[in-house]
C-alpha cells in the first residue's frame, strides 16, 4: 500500500477499493528544514527556484525513511498576500517571512479593492511549479499538499488582526465592509486554490486562524464565519482539509457536513472527542505540539505522538502530524523522525482484530 492509497483509505473509513489502512499515515510539515539539505538559512531556501525546493522536500522525506505520507507543495502561506501586491520581509533569517506593510490602512480602502489573479506574483506563479514539480516526481506516491490563507482570515494580513477585529465586532463597520472584503477574499482564494489543484496538489488546506475557537465566540462562528468556510471549502475543486489554527473543538459539530476530506486539530483539542462527535463524517489530522517539539526530547516526542494515536486511530479516519502550521526550524530531526516512526511502531491496524479490540488490547504496536 502506497502512501496515496492509505491515506484515502484512511479519510474513507476503509471504504475505498484498496479497503483499510494498513497503518496510520504521518503528515509531519517540515517546510523550512528544507534548508538544511541545501545548508543554508531559510530565507536563502525560500529564495531558490522551485526545482531546489522540491529537491528538499524530497530528500527531507527519503532522510525521515521514506514514512511520510505527505509532502508539502508550498514553501509558507504567508507568501497568499503577495497575490495582493504585498511584499514579504525576513526579520529573522531562519524563520518563516512576515508581511512588509498593510493593503488596507485605512476602513474606506475595502470600497476600491479588487480581487487580483495570483498568477501576478512571482512567488506565487513558483510556488505552482513547485507542486507541479513534486506531482510529476513523487505524486504517484505521495500526497501533494497545497495551501491558501482561508478568506474569512485573510483580511487580517491585508489590515492587521486589530483591525480586521475591530470590523467584526462593531456592527456599523461590519454591515458597511464586511461583504465587500470578504466577497474580494473568497473569489482570490477561490482561484489560488483552483491553481495549485491544477498544478497537481492532491489535497489543500484552508488554514483560517481567525475563526477558532481561540478568537470567536460560538455565536459570531457560526453567523459570519462559518457560511464563508462552508463557501471556501465548497469552492476546492478537489479535496480540502480545514485547518482552524487554533482550537476548533467546541465548534466541531459543524464541520460534519462541510465538504472537507479531514479537519486539522491544534493540541488543545481532544481527540478522542473530536473523534466521537463526529463519527465517520470526517478525518483527523493532528495534533504534536510543533512549539514543544523544539525542547522536547525524542522519547517524550515519541511519548505525545503515541498518545494521539491512541486517541486517534481507533476505527481509522485519523493522520499523524504536527499541529499546524509548520515545524519551526529549531525542532531537531530526531525529534521530526521520532514523530514519523511512532506510525510504524504503535500505529499499525492488525488486520485479523476489529477496531473495537484494538483498544483494549495492547496490541497499538505491530
Amino acid at each position: 500500500m502506497n502512501s496515496i492509497q492509505r491515506v484515502l483509505a484512511a479519510l474513507t473509513f476503509g471504504r475505498t477499493e484498496h479497503g483499510t489502512p494498513d497503518r496510520v499515515p504521518v503528515f509531519p510539515v517540515p517546510l523550512m528544514q528544507g534548508a538544511l539539505v541545501h545548508d543554508c538559512t531559510v530565507e536563502e531556501y525560500f529564495r531558490m527556484p522551485a526545482e531546489k525546493i522540491a529537491d528538499a522536500q524530497i530528500a527531507l522525506n527519503q532522510m525521515l525513511g521514506g514514512v511520510p505520507d505527505a509532502v508539502a507543495g508550498i514553501p509558507n502561506v504567508i507568501q497568499d498576500v503577495t497575490g495582493f501586491g504585498l511584499g514579504l520581509d525576513y526579520h529573522y533569517a531562519n524563520s518563516t517571512p512576515a508581511v512588509n506593510g498593510m493593503l488596507i490602512r485605512d476602513f474606506a480602502d475595502i470600497d476600491t479593492l479588487r480581487t487580483p489573479d495570483p498568477q501576478q506574483s512571482p512567488e506565487l506563479v513558483k510556488t505552482l511549479e513547485l507542486i507541479s514539480n513534486l506531482r510529476s516526481r513523487i505524486g504517484g506516491e505521495k500526497v501533494v499538499l497545497g495551501a491558501c490563507i482561508a478568506p474569512f482570515s485573510l483580511p487580517s494580513m491585508l489590515m492587521g488582526t486589530s483591525k480586521w477585529m475591530r470590523l467584526l465586532f462593531t456592527p456599523s463597520l461590519r454591515e458597511r465592509y464586511m461583504k465587500r472584503i470578504l466577497d474580494v477574499c473568497e473569489s482570490y482564494v477561490a482561484r489560488w486554490s483552483a491553481l495549485q489543484v491544477q498544478a497537481g496538489a492532491h489535497v489543500v488546506v484552508l488554514a483560517d486562524g481567525m475563526a477558532s475557537a481561540s478568537m470567536l465566540p460560538e455565536s459570531m462562528f457560526k453567523r459570519h464565519a462559518l457560511p464563508v468556510i462552508k463557501r471556501a471549502i465548497a469552492a476546492v475543486p478537489g479535496m480540502a482539509a480545514y485547518e482552524a489554527v487554533g482550537r476548533v473543538e467546541p465548534f466541531v459539530d459543524y464541520f460534519r457536513d462541510l465538504g472537507a476530506v479531514a479537519l486539522l486539530l491544534g493540541e488543545e483539542d481532544d481527540i478522542a472527542t473530536c473523534k466521537r462527535r463526529l463519527g465517520n463524517r470526517l478525518g483527523l489530522i493532528g495534533n504534536v505540539n510543533n512549539m514543544k517539539l523544539r525542547r522536547w526530547s525524542p522519547a517524550r516526542a515519541e511519548m505525545k505522538a503515541k498518545q494521539a494515536l491512541r486517541d486517534g486511530m481507533e476505527g481509522y479516519g485519523f493522520i499523524l502530524a504536527n499541529q499546524g502550521p509548520e515545524l519551526p526550524f529549531d525542532v531537531s530531526v530526531d525529534n521530526i523522525q521520532s514523530l514519523v516512526n511512532c506510525v510504524e511502531k504503535f500505529g499499525r491496524y492488525d488486520k485479523d482484530k476489529s477496531p473495537r479490540s484494538r483498544r483494549t488490547e495492547p496490541a497499538l504496536a505491530c
